[in-house]
């Protein structure tokens, strides 16, 4: 369960307040009555994430179990979209170079992203515009509550597979716009 319990209540020896934390990789501004805005913000190439982001995000979802003064989380991009996924020069051109070590590596920091966001203890709600694709669709589905404007087109991905046989192979592979 989710609840808040006042900063001022002795429950919260070992806490810290999240106020006046400072991000590198996104902008965090946390309000008086505990709402706190994590804005993805390179408009510019559609706020698409790096290792650096994700790395960071991680550590910050984590912290949040310590937090005495968030009551949720509002995640957001800027410039009109969520996030367009991992960045095509700084993630998706390294990754076709790594070993299968560091793809490994990098697959569990993503996954232990998500676990950090389904563990933190307020809830976190996607506020989700424009471009939502990848990994930004990823952080969407970690969330407790997405949200999105007529700008957020939702795309359904299916692999449609004959079921003539157990080792048959894909017939095609389907997409479709919800309206």
């Amino acid at each position: 369960m989710k609840h808040f319990i006042p900063a001022d209540s002795p429950m919260h020896a070992g806490t810290r307040s999240f106020a006046a934390h400072q991000a590198q990789h996104f902008s965090w501004q946390c309000a008086a009555d505990g709402v706190a805005v994590l804005t993805l913000n390179r408009p510019e190439r559609k706020n698409p994430l790096t290792f650096e982001s994700y790395a960071e995000l991680r550590e910050l979802f984590t912290a949040l179990r310590d937090a005495n003064d968030v009551r949720v989380v509002v995640l957001q991009g800027a410039g009109g979209n969520f996030c367009s996924g991992g960045d095509v020069h700084d993630i998706i051109a390294p990754l076709t170079r790594m070993s299968m070590p560091e793809l490994l590596s990098f697959t569990r920091m993503t996954g232990d992203l998500v676990k950090a966001m389904r563990l933190c203890p307020q809830p976190v709600i996607a506020a989700i515009d424009g471009v939502c694709a990848g990994a930004g669709a990823m952080l969407a589905l970690a969330s407790d509550l997405r949200l999105g404007t007529e700008q957020a087109p939702t795309w359904v991905l299916a692999r449609c597979c004959r079921a003539s046989s157990a080792k048959a192979a894909p017939a095609s592979c389907c997409s479709a716009a919800a309206p």
